[in-house]
This record gives structure tokens, C-alpha cells and sequence, in this order.
């Protein structure tokens, strides 16, 4: 279910961007066009997650740590299972020192009833429903404990890392193999990755900030004046023979042009050159087809007095 729910949503996105009609060149440059516009849609999302407050529903302690935590998507999906809890009622059933067993009932639909095991010291708790295997978020049936055990934040074991705000910072610049220095990806990344922790520092300290600041603008100055050393000196030299046989196949590329791909008809019975002819502008029925047919069998032509075509395609008239 889930492969063919991701694969209509990415074929949904692309639709916006290309269609039947697209040649192989415009689908590269639309492409890119996508997949930047995706990039984009990211940032301004994780902006809004980061500095937008979020409307509290219940207005409880945990709401507020879900909202400190979580992204806005995330956190309205967390929103509508807490705002459920007030619809059921628990009862326990098995108690082993700190580990418990409750039967979780929905007032109003009978269908909505889980066991919950959880232990209240390690606060570790599982559901039949299965919804934190499924989507990483508590569910309805475990929150109604939370509630009435007063636990007022989320256990650490139960945030998600790919679900909080600082998400894209998660991975630490030291994480990164930089061993391979000939990829230029890694090195930006690398450097990306570096520039997110000392964001974190700057935010947290006004001295860090004016020290980092001053220190980047000196880096960067040292870093202009080494641009012939930051090319690729990696490569490895070229022969003289391939030298000699790069010359020879020279060309002009000014001249070179790269054409649509051949569009051959794959699918049902191969078209009349008459047929073709006759689908050229709006789309004909078979019937109107057939019934055109008729009419230039039985029509003579007035330049030549042949049946079977019109005085617009007498081949007579054109060759005098």
C-alpha cells in the first residue's frame, strides 16, 4: 500500500512539470526545475516550522512539548490523537510491579479498543493498534495513560528524529567520510555541515555570533586568494598518445545539433497514409472516417476526372 500511495504522489508531483509531450531535452531541464522546486517547498517549510507558533487545542503540558519538538505536519497529526483522549476510558486489567496492562475503550465506537502494556517507571509502553510502528507518533491509547499518570512530556524514546524541527541538522559534520576529496558534493556538504553547528552557536550567544562572523569574512578572504589552488589538481595526466588522439577527433561543437528521438507508434494497427491524412487537426470517429471514404470514391475529381481523391491532391494537377 504504501509503494503504490508513493508512486501516485510522485507521479501526481511531475504531472505539474511534464507531460506525454515532453521531448528528452525539455524533460531535463523540467526536471531539475521539480526537483528544485521540492528543495525549495523543504526550506520554506522547515522556516515556518522553526520560527511559527502553533494554535494549542487542549493547551496541556505535553501539547506544548509536542509543539516545541515537532514540526507542523507532524505535530497536527500528534494534535489529532491527543485531542481524541477525552473519548475513551481505561481499565486495568493485569498489574506486575510496575508493568501494567489496560483495556483502552472508545465511549462511542466499539470498534476503537486496544490493550496497552506499559511499564510506569521506564515509560515504555505498546498498543495493539500499532499506529507508533506504523507513522513514528503515539497513539490515542497510549496517550490516555500518559494523561492519567500526569506525564506531561513526550519520552525521549518516542521523538523521532526525522520528525523534529532540527531534522536536516541531524547528521554532524564529523559523521561525513570527507576522505574522498575528488568529490566536490562531499566537500560542499562537508562545509554545509560546518556551517549549520556554527549557526547553532551564533544563535545561542551574542559573542559567538560577532566572533563567528568576523572570523568567516577572514576566512573567506584567505579563500579568494587561493582559487588556483582550489582546482582539481587530482586528475591523473594524459598521455601524450592520448594527447595526439584528442586533437585528431577535434571538432566544432558550434555546429553540432541534438534532435528529438524518432517518435515510432507502438500500440494498435499501423495508420493509411489516407488515415493519417485525415487525422491531421481535429480527432475523426470511425464513422465520419468511413463515410469521407465513401464520398471520395463516389466524387470525381475536377482536374482530371479520376475518382478516389479531391482537386486539392490531384498528383496531375501538380505535376503540370
Amino acid at each position: 500500500m504504501n509503494t503504490t500511495q508513493r508512486s501516485e504522489s510522485i507521479n501526481s508531483f511531475f504531472d505539474s512539470f511534464v507531460n506525454a509531450t515532453t521531448t528528452l531535452r525539455d524533460f531535463v531541464v523540467k526536471f531539475e526545475k521539480a526537483i528544485n522546486n521540492r528543495y525549495e517547498a523543504e526550506k520554506r517549510e522547515d522556516f515556518e516550522s522553526r520560527h511559527k507558533s502553533r494554535s494549542l487545542g487542549i493547551g496541556s503540558k505535553i501539547e506544548e512539548h509536542a509543539a516545541s519538538i515537532y514540526t507542523r505536519n507532524v505535530f497536527r497529526k500528534f494534535q489529532n490523537e491527543l485531542i481524541r483522549v477525552n473519548h475513551f476510558i481505561k481499565e486495568k486489567i493485569e498489574k506486575n510491579g510496575s508493568q501494567c496492562k489496560y483495556q483502552i475503550s472508545n465511549c462511542f465506537d466499539t470498534r476503537d479498543n486496544f490493550i496497552v502494556d506499559i511499564n510506569l517507571e521506564s515509560k515504555d509502553a505498546s498498543c495493539g493498534c500499532q499506529l507508533f510502528e506504523f507513522m513514528g507518533i503515539i497513539c490515542r491509547h497510549i496517550l490516555v495513560i500518559f494523561q492519567a499518570k500526569n506525564i506531561i512530556q513526550i519520552p525521549s524514546h518516542y521523538i523521532m528524529q526525522r520528525w523534529t524541527k532540527e531534522a536536516n541538522k541531524c547528521i554532524e559534520a564529523d559523521d561525513i567520510d570527507i576522505s574522498n576529496h575528488d568529490s566536490d558534493i562531499l566537500r560542499s556538504l562537508h562545509v554545509q555541515r560546518q556551517f549549520s553547528r556554527l549557526s547553532d552557536l551564533a544563535k545561542r550567544s551574542e559573542y559567538a555570533y560577532k566572533y563567528i562572523v568576523t572570523e568567516l569574512d577572514r576566512i573567506y578572504d584567505v579563500a579568494s586568494t587561493m582559487k588556483t589552488k582550489m582546482l582539481d589538481v587530482n586528475e591523473a595526466p594524459i598521455e601524450s598518445s592520448q594527447q595526439n588522439l584528442i586533437c585528431d577527433i577535434a571538432y566544432d561543437d558550434s555546429n553540432f545539433n541534438i534532435k528529438d528521438p524518432y517518435i515510432s507508434q507502438t500500440k494498435g494497427r499501423k495508420r493509411k497514409d489516407s488515415d493519417k491524412q485525415a487525422l491531421t487537426g481535429r480527432y475523426k470517429g470511425g464513422l465520419e472516417l468511413s463515410i469521407h471514404k465513401s464520398l471520395i470514391k463516389r466524387r470525381a475529381c475536377k482536374s482530371c476526372g479520376e475518382y478516389g481523391h479531391y482537386q486539392s491532391t490531384c498528383k496531375k494537377q501538380k505535376t503540370t
